[in-house]
């Protein structure tokens, strides 16, 4: 081997023993610095990554928080609107309900207002129809109306002695009987001829009324107005009612 590359293999010796001592005293340290870097950089990706995955997991929790929170206030909202329509409802059904009553309690009113003035002009027209008949007897009165009503009511005890005794009897005139007609009153009354007790009452304006146990016999002029005078109120208060 000549002197020539000797040298050449020396120094290539020489040169790969400087490049192992310069890579153990200086790349080994780079190299361990770039090895800790990269940890750290890994470490970073995976805390970043970590981070990512805990945000986004936060964003989730906060989109589901979102989502319920808008449930609710839909929820809420629907309840808040029907309660709003359910009261809203109601009132309107009391205001109804109240102006029904309040209409029903009008009607009432006018109807008993109009019952009352009807009534009033019934009693007043039979008030004066009464005061026509009495004026009618008083006119006619004589005789002939006397044995009328005299008869009448002689019928009328002879129905009601029936049902049983009539004493004690009392005999309310206008004026004065004659003997025979107390006589007839008694007999048919069926009684003594003086067991009657005689009253005179101006007021009757003609023939009698007669009280007994069973009841009341009126064939007075002042009975038979009064009981024209009924009449004539309940024709009106059926008509009156039969209108409402």
């Amino acid at each position: 081997m000549s002197a020539s590359w000797v040298t050449f293999l020396f120094e290539a010796a020489n040169f790969l023993l400087l490049a192992a001592a310069l890579g153990w005293l200086f790349f080994r340290p780079v190299r361990d610095a770039l090895e800790r870097r990269r940890a750290e950089l890994e470490e970073e990706r995976r805390a970043a990554a970590e981070a990512r995955a805990e945000a986004e997991r936060a964003a989730q929790q906060a989109r589901a928080r979102r989502d319920e929170l808008e449930g609710s206030l839909e929820s809420l909202r629907e309840r808040v609107q029907r309660d709003a329509e359910a009261e809203r409802d109601r009132l309107v059904e009391e205001a109804r309900s109240r102006m029904q009553r309040e209409r029903d309690t009008l009607e009432r009113e006018l109807v008993a207002q109009r019952r009352t003035q009807a009534r009033s002009l019934a009693h007043d027209a039979a008030f004066a129809a009464k005061e026509i008949v009495v004026a009618l007897l008083a006119e006619v009165a004589g005789p002939e109306l006397e044995r009328a009503l005299l008869k009448a009511a002689c019928g009328e005890l002879e129905k009601l002695r029936s049902s049983g005794p009539l004493a004690p009897v009392v005999v309310e005139t206008a004026r004065a009987l004659e003997d025979e007609a107390v006589a007839a009153l008694a007999q048919a009354a069926g009684v003594a001829p003086d067991g009657p007790r005689l009253r005179v009452d101006p007021d009757l304006v003609a023939g009698l009324r007669v009280v007994t146990a069973r009841g009341l016999v009126d064939a007075s002029a002042a009975g038979l107005a009064a009981h024209a005078e009924q009449v004539l109120v309940d024709r009106l208060d059926r008509e009156t009612a039969s209108h409402d």
